[in-house]
C-alpha cells in the first residue's frame, strides 16, 4: 500500500491570507469567540509568524493577545473554510485517487496505491498535487508519503510546511527505531506518561514491553494500535467517508442584488452540486450567499422528502428571495449545499415518502 497524506498548512488563516493579501508576513490569529464577554473564546489556528509569538491553537483569547498584542485576531469564518476545502478535497485531490478519505477540514489521506509504479512516481505525484492546489487556490499544502496512514501523517509533520516528504519500505525499520514516542498520532500527554514510566522513548521500544502489561496500562485498542506500528503490521486501508453535506459555489460576474441576474449562477451551482452526488437525492437545501464584504449569510430547508433537481430550482429561488429582503448588500457570490443525500433504487417512491 503506497497512501500519500495531504495537510492544509494553518488553513483558516492561510485562507484570510489568500483573500486579504495585506496580512501575508504579519501575524494573524483567527478565534472562536464564544461572545460570552469581550475577548472570549479560544484560538483555532494561527500562522507561522503568530505561533513563533507562542500563539497556539486551543490557547484563550485573552492569553493569546497578553503575549502577542500587536498580533491580527480574525473571527472564524468556517463556512468559507468548508467553500475552498470542499474544492480541493473534492474538485482537485478527488482527481488523483478513487480511495480519498477526508479525515478533517484541512487533512485527507489518498490510497495511491494503483495510481503509480514505485515511491518515485509517488513523489512526483506529490508534487503535482502540490502544484494544482497553490495554482488554483493559492493554499500551500504539505505532503507525506509512506506504506501506511499512520507514517504518512508522521511525516508530513515532520516536513511542514509546504513540504513534500516519503518513507520508502526499506527505510521503516530504521524510522520505528529512531521515531520518538510522543510524535505518534494518538499519543497523547496522559499515555505518554504512562509510557515513558515503562521505559518506552521510541516506537520501537513499544515492542520490548509485555503486551499483557501495556495492555492493562493504556487499554486493549490503543496497545495494539502501537503494536502493529512497532512491528510494521498496521495497513488500515483508506476508508472513503460518506459525504453529509455536498456544496457548489459560482462566483458571479458582478455584484448584484438582482434576483434575475443571480439565478443563473444559482441553478448553475445546483447542477454542478446535484451532478456531484452521483444519483443522491437530498431532504435539505441551503442557499448560500458569499455577500460584497465576503460575510456570508444562508437559509436552508428541509423536506419530508428528497427533491429532484427541478424541485429544487424552485425552493432554492424562494430561498434566495429571503436573503435578498433581510440583508441590503449585495452578493459576490451565490451557492447550495445539499444535504441528507439518500440513494434509493425507487425513485418515485422516494421522492413521495413522506
Amino acid at each position: 500500500m503506497i497512501v500519500l497524506f495531504v495537510d492544509f498548512d494553518y488553513f483558516f488563516a492561510q485562507v484570510e491570507e489568500v483573500l486579504n493579501p495585506e496580512l501575508k508576513g504579519k501575524p494573524v490569529a483567527v478565534c472562536v469567540f464564544s461572545g460570552r464577554f469581550k475577548d472570549s473564546g479560544a484560538i483555532a489556528t494561527s500562522n507561522y509568524e503568530a505561533r513563533k509569538l507562542g500563539i497556539k491553537s486551543g490557547m484563550p483569547i485573552p492569553k493569546a493577545k497578553e503575549i502577542a498584542p500587536n498580533a491580527i485576531y480574525l473571527p472564524i469564518r468556517k463556512d468559507l473554510y468548508k467553500q475552498v476545502s470542499d474544492r480541493i478535497m473534492y474538485g482537485i485531490l478527488s482527481k488523483y485517487s478513487s480511495k480519498i478519505e477526508i479525515a478533517s477540514i484541512d487533512e485527507a489521506y489518498l490510497d495511491i496505491t494503483d495510481k503509480v509504479k514505485d515511491y518515485y512516481e509517488a513523489y512526483q505525484l506529490g508534487k503535482k498535487i502540490k502544484d494544482e492546489i497553490y495554482q488554483k487556490e493559492k493554499i500551500t499544502v504539505t505532503i507525506g508519503i509512506a506504506p501506511n496512514k499512520v507514517f504518512a501523517k508522521i511525516i508530513a509533520e515532520m516536513n511542514k510546511p509546504n513540504g513534500l516528504g516519503i518513507l520508502k519500505p526499506e527505510e521503516v525499520e530504521g524510522f520505528i527505531r529512531s521515531l520518538p514516542i510522543d510524535e505518534v498520532p494518538g499519543v497523547g500527554d496522559s499515555i505518554y506518561s504512562k509510557l515513558r514510566e515503562m521505559g518506552i522513548k521510541y516506537l520501537y521500544d513499544v515492542l520490548k514491553v509485555d503486551f499483557e502489561k501495556l495492555k492493562n496500562e493504556i487499554g486493549k485498542s490503543k496497545a495494539s494500535y502501537l503494536y502493529s506500528l512497532a512491528n510494521n503490521t498496521y495497513a488500515e486501508p483508506v476508508k472513503e467517508k460518506v459525504r453529509k453535506h455536498i456544496g457548489r459555489y459560482v462566483t458571479m460576474k458582478k455584484n448584484s442584488r438582482d434576483i434575475k441576474e443571480i439565478l443563473p449562477y444559482l441553478k448553475k451551482a445546483i447542477d454542478e452540486a446535484y451532478s456531484k452526488a452521483n444519483g443522491g437525492i437530498p431532504k435539505t437545501l441551503a442557499v448560500v450567499a458569499i455577500m460584497e464584504d465576503l460575510d456570508i449569510v444562508s437559509r436552508e430547508k428541509t423536506f419530508n422528502f428528497g427533491i429532484s433537481k427541478d424541485k429544487a430550482y424552485l425552493e432554492a429561488e424562494k430561498l434566495l428571495e429571503e436573503i435578498i429582503k433581510s440583508d441590503k448588500r449585495r452578493l459576490r457570490r451565490v451557492g447550495v449545499r445539499l444535504g441528507k443525500i439518500y440513494k434509493s433504487t425507487t425513485l418515485d417512491n422516494f421522492f413521495n415518502n413522506v
